[in-house]
């Protein structure tokens, strides 16, 4: 699972609290205890309530009811729930629920997108990619996991994935290939992917020791022949599809033959939405 430091989430409560919580203070709780309760609005794969805990205990909030990440969960389904002062449960109130919105909505659709791909292809892998918003990628790369999907590349830092910005400087795919079995010998085992953008690349590539092609935006009809070309030149390379990949056409291109789904998808997608009720503990 990805770890996030202290440092991190106490950015994430300083953004929304950077001094005081102005209207808690002018209420007046005192030391009034109160019940805060998460519930689902719709079928919901929840996302982020690890985070939510270390929230809590910066403010010695006790949780009384916890799901956790990846569980899925049905429309109007309490599924997290703690005590502590009122004051404090204001406080944390929208940061979290701002936190479980936009993870759970990812992970949701990852795991719709999953389903949807491997009813056509059991074995095919969806990965994101990291086109995220910025400074959410921690958040966004946990809740594809724990959907149920892949992750492209967290970073420039792994993996090697070379497109025609790069290839250019080597004047062109043609004095790209010449460099491919250096690069694999260098790069200590990792996988060596190239993105094409037409079904010539693809073929010229199936050819080289690439380990991956990724066949972007070409429609998935044609997508299918060139796989099928591209596994008689290379049966063991991997080929990867790309570009414009949502959750309307993601079953057109799980039919293709592809390896795997390289998408942007879940990290663009509508939050979850939840209800939150924040009540006096009388008793």
């Amino acid at each position: 699972m990805i770890f996030f430091s202290d440092d991190e989430l106490d950015r994430l409560l300083l953004e929304d609290v950077p001094y005081f919580d102005m209207t808690t203070r002018l209420a007046k709780f005192g030391s009034q205890i109160a019940r805060i309760q998460f519930y689902t609005k719709n079928p919901t794969v929840i996302s982020g309530t690890e985070e939510i805990m270390r929230f809590f205990s910066k403010f010695n909030i006790s949780p009384t009811l916890v799901t956790l990440s990846g569980e899925f969960i049905e429309r109007n389904v309490k599924f997290l729930e703690a005590e502590g002062l009122a004051k404090h449960l204001h406080t944390i109130w929208r940061v979290s629920s701002n936190l479980l919105e936009y993870a759970s909505g990812i992970a949701t659709t990852t795991r719709l997108m999953v389903e949807k791909a491997r009813r056509i292809n059991p074995d095919i892998i969806i990965t994101a990619t990291r086109k995220t918003i910025p400074y959410t990628r921690k958040i966004a790369a946990k809740a594809v996991l724990v959907g149920g999907g892949n992750i492209n590349r967290l970073s420039l830092s792994e993996n090697i994935v070379l497109f025609n910005n790069h290839y250019k400087f080597f004047g062109g795919l043609k004095g790209l290939v010449n460099k491919i079995e250096q690069m694999k010998i260098e790069a200590a085992g990792r996988p060596v992917t190239v993105e094409v953008n037409n079904a010539h690349e693809a073929l010229l590539l199936s050819k080289s020791p690439v380990d991956v092609i990724q066949i972007e935006g070409i429609l998935p009809e044609d997508i299918k022949k060139l796989t099928e070309e591209i596994r008689i030149n290379n049966p063991s390379i991997k080929i990867g599809a790309a570009g414009g990949i949502n959750f309307e056409n993601i079953e057109a291109y799980a039919s293709t033959g592809v390896d795997i789904i390289i998408t942007s998808f879940p990290n663009h997608c509508k939050p979850a939405e939840f209800r939150v009720e924040i009540d006096p503990v009388t008793e």
